[in-house]
């Protein structure tokens, strides 16, 4: 219910530890867990908190049947300079077939093991 709370205020919690030298990182997997559809405010306090011009997000999720919900919308919205790279969103049970998902959706964005 607090999260639930926390994103009708637009709460955007103080973060404990920040990126000291984001300017030399081109690429950013973005994990969360999908909240009341959405991201959860903390990941909204990181995406306000650096300049995401010319870099890749990658996002990915886990949700309990929500899949991206409206979450990829809200990222847009706050990294609206960034380049969106393809999602992946995972029930929390995972499934059988996890670690394929996973391989697909790193070779499908170009990330190398």
């Amino acid at each position: 219910m607090e999260a639930q709370e926390d994103q009708h205020k637009q709460a955007r919690p103080e973060l404990s530890g920040h990126v000291e030298n984001m300017d030399e990182y081109d690429t950013i997997l973005l994990g969360y867990p999908n909240w009341w559809a959405s991201i959860p405010m903390p990941i909204a306090s990181f995406l306000e908190e650096y300049d995401f011009s010319g870099k890749r997000i990658i996002p990915f999720c886990s949700h309990g049947g929500g899949r991206f919900g409206q979450s990829l919308t809200a990222i847009a919205k706050l990294a609206p300079d960034a380049d969106m790279g393809e999602g992946l969103s995972v029930h929390y049970s995972g499934g059988s077939t996890l670690s394929e998902d996973i391989q697909n959706w790193l070779d499908i964005n170009g990330i190398n093991k």
